[in-house]
């Protein structure tokens, strides 16, 4: 099976992926890894709204939302502040929180939840100013999705599992 996400193809595990301007994923056991051939900063802020535009644009099937937020993620892990300041500025953190808020409608407890949470993390490696910004600009609606997170599951009691519920017979 082949999918097309935006400049980027893909044909199945083990098979490549490749976006614009060179800009390649090589596609394993849900692991990409990602070959950077650009040489300046124009080249790189090209890419980043490329898998910005493509991570904001995939929704289904869930395949094509997966391998953007692994895209997503490769493109964000880095150790570069000010990197990390352009793509707060690109709004990745605004795109993040609506695939966050996407998929805790779906699997709160799935894979991509984690993996959508681990690009927010990578992009809020940002300076203090710009993440400060950030924060402000979407605390009121990420907030409640990090407490629906840690919160016990419904009908867990207090001090036990969360295999335990209230309505089971021991």
């Amino acid at each position: 099976m082949s999918y097309s996400l935006g400049h980027y193809s893909f044909g199945g595990a083990g098979s490549s992926l490749q976006g614009g301007g060179g800009y390649s994923y090589t596609a394993g056991d849900d692991a990409y890894t990602a070959q950077q051939p650009y040489d300046d900063e124009a080249d790189r802020t090209d890419v980043l709204k490329l898998v910005l535009y493509d991570l904001n644009s995939a929704i289904a099937p869930r395949d094509v939302r997966l391998m953007a937020i692994h895209a997503a993620l490769e493109e964000f892990d880095h150790d570069d502040e000010a990197l990390h300041d352009e793509e707060l500025e690109l709004r990745a953190d605004h795109i993040l929180l609506q695939k966050l808020t996407y998929a805790m409608c779906v699997d709160p407890r799935g894979v991509e939840v984690g993996l959508i949470c681990s690009a927010l993390e990578a992009v809020y490696r940002a300076g203090r100013t710009r993440l400060g910004r950030s924060f402000h600009e979407i605390c009121d609606a990420l907030l409640p999705l990090f407490v629906g997170m840690v919160r016990a599951p419904p009908g867990a009691m207090p001090g036990t599992g969360t295999g335990d519920r209230y309505d089971e017979a021991p």
